[in-house]
């Protein structure tokens, strides 16, 4: 009779327990997830990160030059050295004032001469205190006209009087009187004067300031900027540095930075020739015009400035072209712009040149990457190889590359 009861009283203490060997559900899909994201990351650093931190730490530096269009006259390069094309004369043309432009006469690329006007700031205020100048200048100068007249009305009177006073007609204080208006007046005539005086020099004054609201050039040249627009504030003290740039394109020089050990193959008036980056198949013939008086001791150079033989009559040349200067022994044949039909003959540098697999190859720089280029090469031309196979002027190509450069790979330029 007790058993079923406590047999009872078993089960549902039974059903109450926990079972502590249960796993919670949903636990083996979490690790599953947890796996896949570890595995993602991974991957992410294995295929992304680790690369380009390869790269930074792995890419190489390289010296650069390039392919140049020479001629054959330049066998004879003693030193070769780039820089800029600079003109020697040029300006900034400013206002003398401060104000707002209300005209510009020019634009850019047109030709203005010494004098001509470039702009105008505005000036009606000034204009209307130079007329009041003048209108007090008109004033005073009739008021010398009415001084005078009755001035010489008074002497009349007083001629007049003399004899009548003399023989007794007239009284004398009627004379007395007489004489000294006219002293009042001599007086008044004077002070007219010197007022119309110091009106006259204040119009003159406020004339010639006027004339500082109108801009002029210093110089004979060409505009080849634009550095305000009409309604803009100019100062030449603060602010916009001019109104418009004009340079003397018939000065311009190139100036070069050649490196100190290699000055003394440098002397005045020997021959060079320059080609412009822009035309890479162009050469001009110039000659050596200054050698600095200042040594740049960070770069071990100096500066080097050398003038177009006949100067520049291409209006294509223009201030601030990249350019190379090679420095000659010898005159070239003429002086004459000289073009792909004249002879000249593209050269690579011999350093640029080396072997990969019994083929003379050079590697070509472009855009941080490097691509190994099979050549045709020609006799020695200077330091260089006369190149047969056609590849654009200008083109940037490793010197010296080491035995483990290889095609697309990534390097960085070595800065001058």
């Amino acid at each position: 009779m007790t058993t079923e009861p406590q047999d009872q009283l078993s089960r549902d203490l039974a059903s109450l327990k926990i079972d502590r060997e249960a796993k919670p559900p949903g636990g083996r899909r979490s690790l599953i997830l947890w796996l896949v994201v570890i595995a993602g990351a991974a991957a992410i650093v294995y295929f992304v990160v680790v690369p380009r931190v390869r790269d930074k730490l792995s890419t190489p530096t390289v010296r650069t030059s390039t392919i140049a269009m020479v001629s054959p006259s330049q066998s004879q390069v003693q030193v070769t050295a780039t820089g800029y094309v600079v003109a020697e004369i040029s300006a900034k043309v400013a206002a003398k004032v401060p104000g707002r432009i209300a005209e510009i006469y020019v634009k850019e690329g047109e030709r203005i001469e010494l004098g001509q006007k470039v702009a105008r700031l505005e000036d009606v205020d000034f204009r209307s205190g130079l007329a009041a100048a003048r209108a007090r200048a008109a004033a005073a100068r009739s008021r010398i006209q009415i001084a005078r007249a009755t001035l010489s009305e008074t002497r009349t009177q007083i001629a007049r009087e003399t004899p009548l006073v003399a023989n007794g007609v007239t009284a004398k204080a009627t004379l007395d009187d007489l004489e000294g208006r006219a002293l009042s007046l001599t007086a008044s005539v004077r002070s007219a004067e010197a007022e119309a005086a110091a009106s006259d020099a204040e119009a003159k004054s406020l004339e010639i300031q006027l004339g500082s609201y109108v801009i002029t050039s210093p110089i004979s040249g060409t505009v080849i900027d634009k550095l305000v627009e009409v309604g803009e504030g100019v100062s030449p003290g603060f602010g916009t540095p001019g109104v418009v740039e004009v340079v003397d394109l018939d000065s311009l020089v190139v100036e070069v930075d050649v490196p100190e050990v290699r000055l003394a193959s440098i002397k005045v008036g020997r021959p060079c020739a320059i080609v412009l980056d822009a035309y890479p198949t162009e050469q001009f013939d110039c000659v050596v015009k200054e050698i600095g008086r200042r040594v740049n001791r960070a770069k071990a150079t100096v500066p080097v400035k050398a003038s177009f033989k006949f100067g520049v009559k291409k209006p294509d040349v223009l201030p601030e072209m990249a350019a190379r200067v090679m420095f000659l022994s010898e005159p070239a044949a003429d002086a004459a712009p000289k073009t792909a039909d004249a002879g000249l003959k593209l050269v690579v540098p011999a350093n640029a040149i080396v072997q990969r697999n019994g083929s003379d190859v050079i590697f070509v720089y472009d855009d941080e990457q490097v691509r190994m280029t099979p050549v045709k090469l020609g006799p020695a031309f200077g330091d260089g190889r006369e190149l047969q196979t056609q590849i654009p002027a200008g083109t940037k190509v490793v010197l010296d590359p080491p035995a483990s450069l290889t095609d697309g790979q990534k390097v960085k330029e070595k800065s001058s």
